[in-house]
């Protein structure tokens, strides 16, 4: 990388972050250049787009990009490493500039923060042991205890279906884990039926234990749950938005990210878990 990577590991509770100095203001390229780095939180629990591989400082696809646009601004990357449901208090309060952790752009987090233009898409998978041959559809999951990552879209889904569509008052239970591994360590040990995350991550946790099997999370009429990822900033900070839109659209014209992630890909899977 070209410019030095600094690591600032946070794992705050809510009431903490709220209260240390939170500032409020917009800020701009302008800004973050005067300041000479950029922050960005993550969430290094998604590989290949952000995960720990030979030390303590995340690695990923999603840090890839925010190394490139650091460098087209001409400033350090400076990286929060913290719980996925907390990512969106260091926008408000100041401490990140930008969120990417393999985020998705929906209605109800468009509330809290603002997106940029999408910069790769997924969907959601399932994961379940290979002897259970049980589950084929999200319908499937009645009944079943299933694993989520806290306050992501899978959490988002399974909870949503259970408590009003097509899992409501089938017996099915969403069990939330703050840690990814948890959850799949979960399933191993036979706490939980099935777990419901991202494509990449659960192609990736599956390449590294044996035993599991993983497929893509459709309805029982052939739907999808397809996803956009987007770089999240503060909701007031349209200027930055705007600025980022630019610095990613020839990456992503290019295929650059689309790399990025492969490469990753191939590289997590070589970890053990």
């Amino acid at each position: 990388m070209k410019k030095t990577m600094a690591l600032v590991v946070g794992m705050m509770m809510a009431a903490s972050l709220a209260g240390c100095g939170a500032k409020n203001e917009s800020k701009t390229v302008d800004d973050i250049k005067k300041a000479g780095k950029l922050v960005m939180a993550t969430d290094a629990a998604w590989a290949p787009f952000e995960y720990i591989a030979d030390t303590d400082t995340p690695v990923g696809s999603d840090i890839d990009l925010a190394q490139a646009i650091a460098d087209q601004w001409g400033v350090e990357l400076e990286i929060i490493n913290t719980a996925f449901d907390t990512l969106p208090q260091y926008l408000d309060n100041g401490k990140a500039d930008i969120v990417i952790a393999a985020m998705t752009i929906t209605d109800e987090r468009k509330e809290q923060m603002a997106f940029s233009d999408p910069y790769t898409v997924s969907t959601q998978y399932i994961i379940v042991n290979e002897a259970d041959t049980s589950v084929k559809t999200i319908e499937d999951l009645a009944g079943k205890k299933v694993a989520v990552h806290l306050g992501t879209t899978g959490d988002f889904l399974v909870s949503d279906e259970i408590a009003d569509g097509c899992l409501k008052d089938t017996g099915a239970e969403v069990v939330q884990y703050k840690n990814l591994t948890e959850g799949c360590l979960a399933l191993q040990k036979g706490d939980v039926d099935a777990v419901m995350l991202d494509l990449l991550a659960a192609q990736n946790f599956c390449a590294v234990n044996d035993g599991l099997t993983c497929f893509e999370a459709k309805y029982a009429d052939g739907s999808s749950t397809k996803e956009e990822y987007g770089i999240g900033v503060k909701k007031s900070n349209t200027e930055l938005v705007k600025a980022i839109n630019e610095a990613i659209k020839p990456m992503v014209e290019n295929g650059s990210i689309d790399a990025s992630i492969e490469k990753h890909k191939e590289l997590a899977s070589l970890l053990e878990q």
